[in-house]
């Protein structure tokens, strides 16, 4: 970021998925947010700010040129704080204003209520999981399911258990929602940094929160339809937070007006991964819904594109 550049040149994708739009532009109003904290004189007046240069790997992009992505002003309750106070002042109140600027940068302030009330480490993975659910509407309860279970699970695993576990066998959708889901941890990382740490940055360090593989056993458990205490292993310890963190996200999800349907629901009424090939489902910036639209995310062109604020946000 010193040199106005970013770079993301991996990923895990699959082409021949139309439903799941790639992670550069999933994460891209989170990115442009946190490039207006950090460039401070550009807040007021978004039309002055310097263009960021990004370097994402996505289908149909060959990376000759980068992306030129200008910085999305937020909306901060009590106004966007300086970094100095971010970073440097130790006020007890402080730590409040870090919050409401990390959420900010989700744009999930309203969800505050509702993450306060999650305990360590699963608070970073819900404000994750409530991003994701609201951006992406190809995202069925099925997958909300998988991605609890894991996480629940993963609590009680050793090493070597997850080291010797293998799934039944490898599905392309599991391993990019996967991936989806730790390049979120990373975008966590960042946002977390550029607001002066409001949570520990342990709460989402991939091996406290996810694991690949038992993901993925989750995932194919879930999509053939399993019970939640399947999911589980079992463990009735497991049933109530299960619950209380899938109530937390369906909440908040349901504020942003993004019902989480199962999959045989959800299917009739969606394009995408569960209904027709070759349509997906993305809630861009002005909240407008792709459904049955193809696969503009997949059709940007290669390089030199300028992406406007606007063009990004959903409200």
């Amino acid at each position: 970021m010193s040199s106005g550049e970013i770079e993301c040149s991996n990923t895990l994708e699959d082409e021949l998925d139309q439903a799941l739009p790639s992670q550069a532009f999933i994460y891209r109003p989170i990115r442009q947010r946190v490039y207006s904290l950090l460039l401070e004189n550009c807040q007021d007046v978004a039309s002055t700010c310097p263009a960021v240069k990004e370097w994402f790997v996505y289908p149909g992009n060959p990376l000759r040129h980068p992306d030129l992505v200008r910085p999305l002003q937020m909306t901060v309750p009590g106004g966007t704080p300086s970094l100095r106070i971010l970073w440097l002042n130790q006020e007890p109140e402080i730590q409040v204003r870090r919050l409401d600027t990390l959420l900010a940068c989700f744009n999930l302030a309203s969800s505050r209520e509702e993450l306060q009330a999650v305990e360590s480490p699963f608070q970073a993975l819900c404000c994750l999981l409530i991003y994701l659910f609201v951006q992406v509407d190809t995202l069925c309860l099925e997958d909300l399911h998988a991605f609890i279970a894991q996480a629940l699970c993963l609590q009680g695993k050793s090493t070597s258990q997850l080291v010797n576990l293998q799934p039944d066998y490898i599905n392309s959708r599991a391993v990019q929602l996967g991936s989806l889901l730790v390049r979120g941890l990373t975008t966590l990382v960042l946002v977390n940094s550029a607001c002066g740490f409001p949570w520990k940055m342990s709460d989402f360090m991939p091996w406290n929160v996810f694991d690949g593989k038992l993901f993925h056993q989750k995932y194919l458990q879930s999509e053939k339809g399993y019970a939640v205490e399947v999911l589980l292993e079992q463990n009735r310890s497991r049933l109530t937070k299960f619950h209380n963190l899938k109530a937390v996200v369906c909440k908040a999800c349901m504020k942003e007006n993004r019902r989480i349907t199962g999959r045989v629901h959800w299917g009739s009424h969606h394009a995408g991964r569960w209904g027709r090939q070759g349509s997906g489902s993305h809630r861009t910036g002005s909240g407008y819904s792709r459904s049955g639209q193809g696969q503009p995310w997949r059709d940007q062109g290669p390089g030199s594109r300028q992406y406007e604020h606007d063009q990004w946000r959903r409200y």
